[in-house]
């Protein structure tokens, strides 16, 4: 039981740095930032949809799986700062309704 509660802790502290970081990204910063960021954004999102199998929760599944395509740094989507801002926020904030699911 214990073992459960680490890792769903370790995970809402992983979601937790993904939201500063992506309110963070509405300043500017140099480009290693957001490479790190997507980095950061795309395993979060894995370890949510993870616990949205787990939890059959099928709106999560969905959503993070179109972020961690989005935020893939591995294949990235290039669009304008003007884009990713809203994009952050908006993808901070569904973060903020993941944690609820843990």
């Amino acid at each position: 039981m214990s073992n459960q509660k680490e890792k769903n802790n370790f995970i809402k502290y992983f979601i937790i740095l993904s939201i500063f970081m992506l309110f963070g990204a509405i300043v500017e910063w140099p480009y290693g930032y957001y490479t790190f960021l997507r980095w950061i954004i795309c395993i979060a999102s894995i370890l949510v949809i993870f616990q949205a199998f787990e939890k059959n929760i099928d709106w999560a599944k969905i959503i993070f799986i179109v972020i961690a395509i989005l935020f893939n740094p591995l294949a990235p989507i290039y669009l304008s700062r003007s884009t990713w801002i809203p994009l952050d926020i908006i993808t901070a904030i569904i973060f903020l309704f993941a944690i609820r699911i843990l």
